[in-house]
């Protein structure tokens, strides 16, 4: 799997890992209209750059996860998030649950 990350000059400052190389490590999931999909989380995965088609909500986290759309406050912590773009995997997550209002297609990229 790529890194993120450059690691050899002159790619290594900031500027550089905003333009990562395309990923070898792509998937990509459809997901119907408010029905939630679990998606596993590649070995040796650490970063993963998300483009849906429409928005969608995000939880990173340990099989079993659920996901569900919001139908009012959730004030705990424990909200998916809105359409994120790159993020950084947790360590102890191993899969990344999915769901959309509306019929919706993402590709994962993952990278080390």
């Amino acid at each position: 799997m790529r890194a993120f990350l450059e690691s050899s000059y002159p790619l290594t400052g900031a500027r550089a890992s905003l333009a990562p190389v395309q990923a070898d490590h792509i998937d990509r999931l459809a997901l119907p209209a408010n029905q939630a999909k679990s998606h596993q989380v590649p070995a040796g995965a650490r970063f993963v750059l998300f483009s849906p088609t429409a928005d969608f909500y995000a939880r990173f986290g340990a099989a079993g996860l659920v996901v569900a759309l919001p139908s009012g406050d959730v004030i705990d912590g424990s909200a998916a998030e809105l359409n994120p773009g790159a993020r950084s995997i947790p360590p102890e997550a191993t899969e990344i649950a999915l769901i959309s209002p509306s019929e919706c297609q993402i590709t994962l990229s993952f990278y080390a």
